[in-house]
């Protein structure tokens, strides 16, 4: 049975709430809509009629989503994407063509070889459409859940069992400091010696697989380290070179600095190496994913 009330929230309704939300401003949204206000203003009132809630609230100087507003620009988001993803599917499928893969991915793995293995993938399969999304951990499994990507090449961290995971890189940990650095010049630095460092540490709301990471590296050694500022890569290889501190960084972030910068192996962190997981939702039915798959694990370093 039809709801009628998605009968009534038309393609139309929805763009003008979408333009809303994301404007914050009615009259650049109107404009986003190449309409005038006043018949803008009639269809977010239409909108607010139909759910039966206040979506925005506006002053003479500003407008602000309602928490119901915040709600609904995310489920919106999420069929703008899935809608985008249907018509592209399906004119490709009419032109006999092999689908599309979205792939969401760290800033980290897009310093990886997995980049290379990406373009493999596209030269091996020319005709899927391959779209590259840079996103957080935390974002990507938002992501998988609304279907707005395919698969994510991303940090390991707790996801539920609908959601296949494979390991396909992982990497050694390496000592970020100034070229200038009084520690610059050795080959290696103990795990106990950089407890003495300033560091760099990792947010936990942005990079929690990273914080965890170093928590456990130096409760090993029954040290507590002396973070003088949290941040996020590859962010903080900046703050390493404008001299705040030290930092902990995964091979990956060797191959985007100049002169500025060196790497030095630490000893004393045991087996301990940064891995990227592929993750996928178990029951997608996108035929490219086993593809990703065979592509990602036959090249895994």
């Amino acid at each position: 049975m039809t709801n009628p009330d998605i009968v009534s929230l038309d393609g139309k309704l929805l763009a003008a709430f979408l333009a809303a939300a994301e404007e914050l401003h009615f009259g650049r949204a109107a404009a986003r809509l190449f309409m005038t206000q006043p018949p803008f203003s009639q269809l977010i009132r239409r909108v607010e009629d139909v759910v039966g809630a206040p979506l925005f609230i506006r002053t003479t100087r500003s407008v602000r989503l309602t928490p119901a507003g915040q709600v609904m620009l995310d489920h919106v988001r999420g069929m703008a994407d899935a809608s985008a993803r249907m018509l592209r599917d399906v004119r490709q499928a009419a032109r006999g063509e092999g689908g599309a893969l979205t792939v969401g991915l760290t800033p980290t793995a897009a310093c990886s070889p997995l980049a290379e293995r990406l373009y493999q993938f596209r030269k091996r399969h020319p005709s899927v459409d391959l779209e590259l999304r840079e996103m957080n951990s935390n974002q990507m499994d938002a992501a998988l859940r609304l279907r707005s990507i395919d698969v994510a090449l991303m940090r390991p961290m707790a996801l539920d069992a609908d959601i296949d995971v494979i390991e396909v890189f992982d990497e050694p940990l390496l000592l970020a400091l100034r070229a200038d650095d009084a520690l610059a010049r050795r080959k290696r630095v103990a795990l106990t010696q950089v407890a003495d460092l300033p560091l760099i540490g990792y947010s936990q709301a942005v990079s929690p697989y990273f914080r965890r990471m170093l928590q456990g590296l130096f409760s090993s050694i029954g040290r507590r380290p002396r973070y003088v500022q949290d941040s996020v890569l590859p962010t903080v290889l900046t703050l390493v070179e404008a001299g705040v501190g030290a930092a902990i960084v995964p091979w990956t972030m060797t191959r985007s600095r100049g002169d500025a910068l060196v790497f030095l192996p630490i000893s004393g962190v045991g087996k301990a190496r940064a891995t990227i997981v592929m993750a996928s939702l178990a029951d997608s039915a996108n035929a490219v994913v086993p593809k990703a798959q065979e592509l990602l694990l036959s090249r895994r370093s």
